[in-house]
């Protein structure tokens, strides 16, 4: 089974690379379609306090940095055995939970779990899971006991599908983000 980590790698790079630039920044021809559609983003974006801007930005460089670094020590060393991408990014969950204090986790959704770990484990998850399956919500959210939960689909690939065989057309995984918050 082939892994294709320099794909995720580059993807990571080309968001620093569109968040980082700027409405001033020149750029090559665009066609009217992707002028019409980079106005629209524009318009839809919402602007952040400063303060939230420069934690964002912080989040987002221990995120990519990160995944950067993950990359490079799971795939790029000649003598060690490729692990599969969920396990390289669970590195990263473990990098971003100790500087961030975000807990994050896998769930199996309606895809072949490769690990009993990622099934879900409570209430909170097993609805989650059922309502990401359903294909009806794009995300499912819970605040309890100062922790914002939330968890989103993660659409699976053909090449994600060769391992995660479903009977479902379209299997999808997810991911939980765990994240205290401060009471009203």
């Amino acid at each position: 089974m082939t892994h294709r980590p320099l794909h995720t790698l580059a993807l990571a790079l080309l968001t620093v690379t569109l968040i980082s630039a700027g409405p001033g920044d020149k750029s090559p021809k665009k066609s009217k379609s992707a002028k019409k559609s980079a106005r629209k983003l524009k318009e839809t974006v919402k602007r952040l306090p400063l303060d939230q801007a420069r934690q964002r930005a912080r989040l987002l460089h221990d995120l990519y940095e990160t995944t950067l670094l993950t990359m490079h020590r799971h795939y790029f060393k000649p003598d060690k055995k490729q692990s599969i991408p969920s396990h390289a990014m669970e590195d990263i969950f473990y990098r971003i939970n100790r500087r961030w204090n975000v807990k994050a986790r896998w769930l199996v959704v309606s895809a072949q779990a490769m690990n009993i770990d990622h099934q879900p484990q409570n209430v909170f998850e097993k609805t989650a899971a059922r309502l990401l399956g359903s294909g009806k919500t794009k995300e499912y959210e819970e605040i309890k006991d100062g922790t914002y939960r939330r968890a989103g689909p993660i659409i699976l690939f053909a090449s994600c599908i060769r391992c995660h065989m479903s009977q479902r057309r379209n299997p999808v995984a997810g991911l939980v983000l765990s994240l205290p918050i401060k009471p009203d």
